[in-house]
């Protein structure tokens, strides 16, 4: 749902339930050249308070995506077929069908139990709260080690009784979800099949009081899980801190929200000015957030390519929190969670993902020109490898389009005589290459993501080498 589809359904809701609304505000509204010194810094905490807000934001929309499509707390949400660009979301994945859920421990504990794999069907991802932080991985790689498990999830001041042969974990919000995918060999009907028989043996309900899980078929619905940052995001935000408890850390965040307009326990009212500040603010937010994690944040990968990983520097080695022992670099948190939704506790050992946004030269991929990646033989993979197309400004799947991925399992993709792939990227196909072409929008930019499925230690350290992108003129 973009920005006008939004109002029109915030428009509706405002007639049903008899709120009144002004009209949008408009960015044009506010000229930082004009404004004095106060308002210039009601603008710039406003662009902080959408960074520091944006891994939330990304768990507000998901939710209530989710519950536009009919998925309610400790229900299930899975795709009995792979997902196609509908699932507006960070960089998800069309390889294995995703399942996805939601709860709240707000009052009391709440029980997710996951089952053993199969010889056919195991699982992979991870249990997390509102801010994305992740409690654990859930199957082979996670604690489980895919016997499957009993996951206890209790507030932060629970001192109640617990559950025996549970995995206990404190989540620091109310709310919390989960992002998770069965593995499957292939997406072939029979396994598919099998999937979807594996994810409804999946519970998840309130301790004490086992109730009937209910499951909700994704395939073919719009999800629109991507943040739309306007002045509306500002809504969102005084929204998700009413539901959420403030923690010591952020304290200091809260004043500086308080100066955009957003208080705990008190009304949200913007004047028009601010209104028309937050109206341009919040885009201004999302292209320092592109700008940052593209080109600023993740070092190359290679010498000279312009390939980045996917995770900065110090995700990984605060549990995705970027909380230091000395400093809370919330700004490099934002960058990241405009690329990708969901953490993961243990990274790395099954899947390895790199980044690219940007052609030899430093020029944004353009989705109106045409270019060519060569992918080396034998990449050094256990399982396969994908390259995969998102929008630059959502980095979702870019909409309307199909396909949006290739991979080295792909019996139609051709190979080079030396056993490289070159896989092309533009508005048309070129001609006789059609199983090698990814489509793109011609007004919208684009970046890839390469992602290896089983690593060997020659794409982790750095010693095979992807090529870089190339212009076709």
């Amino acid at each position: 749902m973009r920005t006008g589809q939004t109002f029109t359904v915030t428009l509706i809701a405002a007639m049903l339930f008899g709120i009144v609304l002004s009209a949008p505000a408009s960015a044009e509204g506010f000229d930082l050249q004009k404004a004095d010194v106060r308002d210039r810094m009601t603008y710039h905490r406003s662009i902080d308070a959408v960074v520091w807000a944006m891994p939330l934001m990304n768990y507000k929309f998901y939710r209530d995506a989710l519950i536009g499509a009919g998925v309610k707390a400790n229900d299930v949400g899975y795709f009995s077929k792979i997902q196609d660009w509908r699932f507006q979301t960070a960089t998800p994945n069309n390889t294995t069908p995703y399942i996805l859920t939601w709860w709240t421990v707000k009052d009391g504990p709440i029980v997710v139990e996951i089952p053993p794999a199969t010889k056919d069907i195991g699982i992979f991802g991870t249990i997390m709260d509102a801010w994305q932080r992740p409690l654990d991985d859930v199957g082979a790689a996670g604690r489980d080690k895919g016997r499957g498990a009993k996951y206890l999830i209790v507030p932060m001041d629970y001192t109640g009784p617990l559950l025996p042969g549970a995995m206990v974990y404190r989540q620091r919000t109310h709310n919390g979800f989960a992002i998770l995918r069965p593995i499957i060999a292939d997406a072939s009907p029979e396994n598919l099949m099998k999937a979807s028989e594996y994810v409804r043996k999946m519970k998840i309900y309130p301790l004490g009081k086992k109730q009937e899980t209910e499951y909700v078929d994704l395939y073919g619905k719009l999800l629109e899980m991507t943040p739309v940052l306007n002045e509306n995001t500002f809504r969102e935000i005084h929204e998700m801190i009413e539901e959420e408890p403030v923690e010591t850390y952020n304290l200091s965040m809260m004043g500086l929200l308080a100066k955009v307009g957003i208080k705990k326990g008190v009304p949200f009212k913007p004047s028009n000015d601010l209104r028309a500040i937050h109206a341009k603010a919040a885009p201004e937010a999302l292209e320092y957030m592109i700008k940052e994690y593209h080109r600023i944040l993740n070092p190359p990968f290679f010498k000279d390519r312009k390939w980045s990983a996917l995770m900065p520097p110090g995700a990984v080695e605060t549990d995705f929190s970027y909380e230091f022992a000395s400093h809370f670099d919330y700004h490099a948190r934002g960058a990241l969670y405009y690329a990708v939704i969901s953490s993961v506790k243990n990274y790395g050992g099954a899947t390895f993902y790199l980044d690219l946004a940007e052609t030899p030269d430093g020029e944004w991929l353009d989705g109106g020109k045409n270019y060519k990646l060569n992918v080396p033989a034998r990449v050094p993979v256990r399982d396969f490898w994908a390259i995969t197309t998102y929008d630059l400004k959502t980095a979702s799947y870019l909409r309307d389009l199909e396909p949006s991925s290739i991979d080295s399992n792909m019996k139609s993709v051709k190979k080079n005589a030396d056993g490289s792939v070159d896989i092309y990227f533009g508005p048309e196909a070129p001609k006789g290459k059609e199983s090698n072409w990814l489509p793109t929008d011609t007004n919208r930019r684009f970046f890839l993501l390469f992602r290896a499925y089983g690593p060997e230690p020659a794409i982790l350290d750095g010693s095979f080498v992807l090529n870089d992108i190339e212009l076709v003129k």
